[in-house]
Parts: C-alpha cells; sequence; structure tokens
C-alpha cells in the first residue's frame, strides 16, 4: 500500500468516526429537547454545564452537512449519481414504516392508509425526518455546488467563497440580534426583553445554511487544513465556552432562548464544526486494529436509519425518565445513561432494517431481471 492510498484509508476512518459522532450529538440534542431543559429557567451552575453540552450537541446536523461536502466535493452530473437517491428515500419510507408500526402498537395512535401514505409523503411518518426533506433537494443541488466550487481557479478565491456564505448565512446570527430601542441599556442586560432584533447586516439568505456547510466541507477535503491536536481541543472548548455563555447571558433568569446564536447556522456552529471536523480528520488510525475499523465503517454505514429510529427509542426512554425527574436539572446525571443506550439501541434496530432493505432490493433486482429475461424471448 502506498503513501496516498494509506492517507485514503486514515481519512474514511475519520470520516465514519465524523458521522457516528454526529449522530450521538443528535441523540444529545433529543436529551435537551425530551428532558424539559426548554422550560426551566437558565441559571445556576447545573445550567451552565447542560447549556454548554447543548451548545456543543448542535453541531451534530451541519457535521453531516459537511461531511456531505468532504465526500461528495468530486460527484458530477449523471443518472447513476441520481439513482442513489432511491436507496436513501427507501431507508427513509422503511424508517416511516417502523415508527408508524410503533405508534399504533404501543402509543395506540389511529393510522388510516390515507394517513399513512400522507405521513410518508410529507416527511412526518418518521418524526424526525425533516432532514430528509432538506437533503433530497440538497442531493439533486450537489453536482451543481461542485460545478461552482470545482471551477473557481484558486485557493484563494475558494477561501473568499466561503467567508461569503459565512457572512451571508452565519455572521447574523450574532450581529442582527439586538433590540437598540431600549433604553437605560436594558438591549444589552435584558437582551431576551423583546426578540425584535435590528438588522445591521443582510440577513435573507440565513436559510441556504447547508450550501455554507457543504463548501466548508469541499474545502477541508481538497486543502485539508492542519492544526495541532492540543490547540486544536483548546479551541473547540474555548469556543464552545464563549458560546455557551453567550446564550447563558441571553437567557438568564428566563426559559432558554432560542435565537439564531445557538442554531445550526450560529457563527459558533461554524466555527465549532469546521474545527472538529480538522481534528479528526488530522488524526492517524494506523493503530486501530483492524476490528475496530470495520465496526466504525458499519456504524457509520447504520447512522442515517438510527438518526430515523431514534424516536423510537425517545419515545420509550424520556416519560420514565421525566415522570421520575421532572425537573431538568436532576436529568443531568442520566444523559450518560440514557443517551448512549438510545445511541446503541437505534443502531442495533437500524441493523436491523439495513437487512430488510437489502431483503427488498434483492427481491425487486430478482424480479427486474425476470422481467426483462421475459420481455426477450
Amino acid at each position: 500500500m502506498n503513501n496516498e492510498q494509506l492517507v485514503k484509508n486514515e481519512r474514511n476512518v475519520g470520516a465514519d468516526i465524523i458521522r457516528c459522532l454526529a449522530f450521538f450529538l443528535v441523540v444529545s440534542v433529543h436529551f435537551f429537547l425530551n428532558s424539559g431543559y426548554y422550560y426551566v429557567a437558565v441559571e445556576g451552575p447545573r445550567m451552565f454545564v447542560m447549556t454548554f453540552m447543548r451548545n456543543f450537541s448542535i453541531i451534530c446536523v451541519p457535521l453531516f452537512m459537511t461531511l456531505s461536502g468532504y465526500l461528495m466535493r468530486k460527484k458530477e452530473l449523471s443518472v447513476k449519481y441520481y439513482k442513489k437517491l432511491g436507496k436513501t428515500y427507501l431507508t427513509y419510507v422503511l424508517a416511516s414504516v417502523f415508527c408508524i408500526s410503533f405508534s399504533v402498537i404501543f402509543l395506540k395512535e389511529a393510522f388510516s392508509i390515507k394517513k399513512l401514505l400522507f405521513s410518508v409523503l410529507e416527511f412526518s411518518g418518521a418524526p424526525y425526518s425533516w432532514y430528509v426533506e432538506m437533503y433530497i433537494s440538497f442531493f439533486l443541488l450537489v453536482p451543481f455546488l461542485n460545478l461552482i466550487y470545482n471551477n473557481i481557479p484558486s485557493k484563494r478565491w475558494k477561501q473568499f467563497l466561503v467567508l461569503v456564505f459565512i457572512i451571508i448565512t452565519a455572521l447574523p446570527s450574532v450581529v442582527n440580534a439586538y433590540n437598540f430601542s431600549f433604553t437605560g441599556g436594558e438591549w444589552w442586560h435584558q437582551p431576551s426583553l423583546s426578540n425584535a432584533y435590528q438588522k445591521i447586516i443582510p440577513q435573507w439568505w440565513t436559510g441556504i445554511y447547508p450550501v455554507t456547510y457543504y463548501f466548508i466541507g469541499s474545502y477541508l477535503s481538497e486543502f485539508k487544513p492542519k492544526i495541532k491536536p492540543f490547540f486544536n481541543v483548546l479551541l473547540i472548548f474555548v469556543t464552545t465556552l464563549i458560546s455557551a455563555a453567550y446564550s447563558f447571558w441571553r437567557s438568564y433568569k428566563i426559559n432558554f432562548v432560542w435565537g439564531d446564536w445557538c442554531a445550526y447556522q450560529s457563527l459558533f456552529s461554524v466555527i465549532i464544526t469546521t474545527l472538529v471536523f480538522i481534528l479528526f480528520i488530522n488524526i492517524s488510525y494506523t493503530c486501530f486494529p483492524k476490528v475496530i475499523t470495520v465496526l466504525l465503517k458499519k456504524m457509520s454505514s447504520l447512522c442515517f436509519g438510527a438518526y430515523l429510529l431514534s424516536w423510537i427509542f425517545d419515545s420509550i426512554f424520556y416519560p420514565i425518565l421525566t415522570e421520575r425527574f421532572p425537573k431538568a436539572t436532576d436529568c443531568l446525571f442520566y444523559y450518560f445513561l440514557i443517551v448512549p443506550a438510545v445511541f446503541v439501541c437505534s443502531l442495533l434496530l437500524s441493523y436491523v432494517l439495513s437487512k430488510l432493505q437489502f431483503l427488498l432490493e434483492f427481491a425487486c433486482s430478482f424480479a427486474a431481471k425476470k422481467l426483462t429475461a421475459k420481455s426477450k424471448k
């Protein structure tokens, strides 16, 4: 194996770890959603710790989007490329069937055939499938995004491309976040008094933040910038700490205020996502036993299905947790039990789904070959 192949293999391991980490952070974000965190006044050391954990976990979706740019930078416009979307959609449909079956059998919800059909079509069959709706359209755009990125002639101009997208999608999250109409300094001391913020810079394009992460991933794939691991980890910690302190200040003594500054398109999220990505793609994985790399590859392949199926285990575990501990801060220590449990259970059920999907794809392929052979006679 030459050096180029070795580096490629190492990068793949890093990509697998990033995908698994992104899914773990999805489960982590849902912990805060389901444990009542957003309905408790933001004050005290324990809530600060939870805010720190929450703001780090919010990079889950940005990591997935950045990984798409990292891995798909060279995809070209072709029928073969678009055919791959069918497998993604089939995974979503099967996950929806699993989730709907759970709702009917265990949650005693009523489902008609019409409701079942439309819940799949409108991307509500699997309650966490908003990402699928976004990703399908995003997948269609990827070859055209690659034409833009790959035809920019120099590294410098590609840096400008990334910078421009950060300015139009992420920078407004921390600049257009104040109401200067208040007198007496309330806009600074109590920014949560109003969510009507004055615009200082344009923010019309903030909704296309997935493209920002895609171009960041493309840039990291092509140029592979390096930061010393210790300094990288320190930067991640400090940036997350600043992000947590900022969110804590914005919501102090009231329920958590979910603004752009702590969402997927946040400037903080962009910085933390990029640093985490650089950390994992530059680590050497040559010392990993083969069994570990194989396991990571398999887990990585199951993450998409596991993400969609994780709602089932959220619906099982969190009602038990919140019944015993109604206050979110009392749930903090159970994070280290429930989040890994949902993570593992979702991957295991995704494995079952993948086997079912394999059987369906095999059956369809076999039937198609039989029909083709019959038509030729």
